[in-house]
């Protein structure tokens, strides 16, 4: 899961993921200097999907690590105005996140 700063949407994402016990290994990066975990070559090349909240994030992997893994890079077009846990930024991710995860609905 990847932002900007990796202190609100990636770190929410990842919560989430590990909230709806998905079977995967899960964590959250961020694109500038100054974010708590940065991108990095290691995590990218790690990674078997690589979810950008914005397309800023997907063309900073490309540009920094090759378009190599583009094929890997979603978008999920969640915008930079929330805030970690925040109610709507939950609501908008769980269903992006099991369709790129392949995710079975929700029982709730």
């Amino acid at each position: 899961m990847v932002c900007t700063g990796n202190m609100d949407r990636s770190p929410t994402a990842a919560m989430v993921v590990a909230e709806m016990c998905a079977p995967v290994w899960v964590t959250s990066a961020g694109t500038e200097p100054w974010a708590k975990n940065h991108v990095s070559l290691e995590l990218v090349e790690e990674a078997d999907v690589i979810c950008v909240m914005e397309e800023a994030h997907r063309r900073f992997i490309l540009d920094r690590f090759g378009d190599v893994h583009a094929e890997k890079v979603v978008v999920l077009e969640i915008p930079d105005n929330y805030i970690c846990w925040e109610d709507e930024l939950v609501h908008l991710l769980k269903p992006r996140l099991r369709a790129v995860l392949a995710l079975p609905p929700s029982r709730r």
